[in-house]
């Protein structure tokens, strides 16, 4: 039997643009909000780490010190920072949520676009199967025979499968779930 193609299946955002654009807009923001937190963290450990002065500038001008001025806008520095994060993680979270709705949507996309072939290799299972089948029934044939003949057939330690045997097998059942769900005629 030969071997078929590959198949390439799209993936969600592939087969629906709209997933694929949240999905995007969904990384872009993550990886920002990441960024931005690791931008916090820094200053705030440089916060820790240099203390700012203990006078204001305008009263270390007026007795002569000089003071680290740029050390004065670091809290507030971090406060932007800090609510940037807060922001890009709402914001990353309602995009999170848009995009799993439209998942069910994208999926539908996705199956659409390899149903076709997937029909196809469903066909060429169905049609082993009943190639199978008919070898199984034709090896059966000799130990119902022998069956018949109130021989004990155990002695010929005889293979026997429950996916072949009997009217309701799991083999009908499979080809029977092919042919409802449309993937054989």
């Amino acid at each position: 039997m030969k071997k078929p193609e590959p198949l390439v299946v799209p993936t969600l955002a592939e087969a629906d643009t709209e997933y694929g654009a949240l999905a995007e807009k969904y990384l872009a923001l993550t990886k920002e909000q990441s960024e931005v937190k690791a931008e916090a963290d820094a200053l705030e450990a440089d916060i820790r780490a240099r203390k700012g002065p203990a006078i204001r500038p305008a009263i270390a001008e007026l007795i002569g010190e000089t003071v680290d001025t740029s050390l004065l806008d670091r809290p507030r520095r971090l406060a932007v920072l800090r609510q940037r994060v807060a922001d890009l993680e709402a914001a990353a979270e309602y995009i999170r949520r848009l995009r799993d709705d439209r998942r069910g949507i994208a999926s539908v996309a996705a199956c659409g676009l390899v149903k076709q072939e997937y029909g196809h290799r469903i066909s060429a299972l169905v049609a082993a199967l009943e190639t199978a089948k008919a070898a199984y029934d034709h090896a059966e044939e000799i130990l119902d025979v022998l069956e018949r003949e109130d021989v004990q057939v155990g002695y010929m330690q005889p293979t026997r499968s429950p996916f072949f045997s009997g009217k309701e097998n799991g083999m009908s059942r499979l080809i029977a779930d092919a042919r409802s769900a449309g993937h054989v005629a």
